[in-house]
């Protein structure tokens, strides 16, 4: 049997779905899923929504969001939450060979504090 190694390869598979996640401002969020990278490795990709949760935007690491890939993990972490982070997160891998994707919701609160 012949096998064409320039289409051989594995589209990534989805292990582990994003769960969704209610917590207080300022805590720490992460947000957390498995994906079998397939071959080639799948790009790993991180959207949230914008815009009354009608479009998602790439989120993109910096100052406010770390993005983390251990093995099969990809983890989205932003240090300080805030009310505003509130939204529909995806996490996408994607190769040559397909598209696995999976999504949660966030609600942050905010705490209000009054003084008496």
């Amino acid at each position: 049997m012949f096998v064409d190694m320039r289409t051989a390869g594995l589209a990534p598979e989805l292990l582990e779905e994003l769960n969704s996640v209610r917590l207080m401002a300022p805590d720490k969020l992460v947000l957390s899923c498995r994906i079998s990278p397939g071959d080639p490795t799948a790009e790993v990709r991180w959207y949230r929504t914008r815009f009354l949760y009608k479009i998602f935007m790439e989120v993109v690491s910096d100052e406010k969001y770390e993005i983390i890939r251990d093995g099969d993990t990809a983890s989205l972490i932003i240090g300080v939450s805030e009310s505003s982070d509130s939204a529909i997160y995806r996490c996408e891998a994607v190769n040559k060979f397909g598209k696995v994707r999976t999504e949660c919701r966030v609600v942050v609160i905010r705490m209000f504090s009054f003084l008496f």
